[in-house]
């Protein structure tokens, strides 16, 4: 259960844990140092309490701002889909303010007609606020991506394992489909392997794969009948040309 108000500039907010591993490492960022890393053991409670110290540093930033949000409601100029891996949080590798960003993430950045979420949001994100760009964001070590190219996990599969697999079934595709000639060669060069591993940071041809599956998530939304009725609805109305089509955009910041 997750309880989230926004509310005269005080957030509150109420996370019941499920379940922690025991023992496990944490990697924790740490305002105004280095990153340190810890291991984790005993009560859970633990390891929220940077999330508690951190919410309280967020309140003191910009308190004004966060007061209009509340009673203003948001007026984001961005929609955003990107990955879910914790290292590219579009806020932070934007140095954005809160209500800069609607938002969408998943495993590689993926984009489906059949995700509910991501269309939701889309639909949310046009309709409703108006945004006047859509952002789809990838980036360079995308776990998603190069577990794409590697050999898939032998069988019988976990329930979890059955999930990734499925969700990262559209990239497998486009590895074996794209004609880029870094992914190409790549592929030429795994060709006859029995065992697949996965290509490693500043591999060229898994470079070109994640740019090639972010463009193929941007040419998924455009084709999406949720941006072709917004685009046909608002260029035959009243309203300025800046919310007819263009909406795309593409970004892929580095992590290294």
């Amino acid at each position: 259960m997750f309880r989230l108000r926004l509310r005269s500039a005080v957030l509150v907010f109420a996370i019941l844990c499920v379940f922690s591993w025991q023992a496990h490492t944490l990697y924790l960022p740490k305002r105004g140092g280095a990153a340190r890393t810890e291991t984790s053991g005993g009560s859970p409670s633990d390891d929220f309490e940077e999330l508690h110290q951190g919410n309280h540093l967020f309140l003191q930033e910009d308190p004004a701002l966060l007061e209009d949000l509340a009673l203003n409601g948001q007026r984001p100029p961005f929609l955003f889909l990107g990955c879910s891996d914790s290292r590219v949080s579009e806020s932070t590798i934007f140095d954005a303010r809160p209500g800069t960003f609607f938002t969408t993430r998943n495993i590689a950045n993926i984009y489906s007609s059949k995700d509910s979420s991501a269309r939701s949001t889309l639909a949310y994100g046009l309709e409703a606020l108006r945004v006047r760009h859509v952002i789809v964001m990838g980036h360079y070590g995308c776990g998603g991506v190069a577990a794409s190219v590697a050999t898939p996990p032998n069988l019988p599969w976990s329930e979890g394992t059955t999930a990734v697999q499925k969700w990262i079934a559209p990239i497998r595709e486009l590895y074996h489909a794209s004609q880029r000639k870094d992914v190409v060669k790549m592929r030429q060069q795994n060709r006859g392997k029995s065992n697949v591993a996965e290509p490693t940071l500043h591999d060229v041809g898994l470079r070109s794969l994640i740019e090639e599956n972010v463009k193929a998530s941007v040419k998924k939304i455009a084709s999406d009948r949720i941006v072709t009725e917004v685009n046909l609805s608002v260029s035959t109305a009243s309203c300025p040309q800046s919310h007819t089509a263009n909406y795309l955009d593409m970004a892929l910041p580095a992590l290294t």
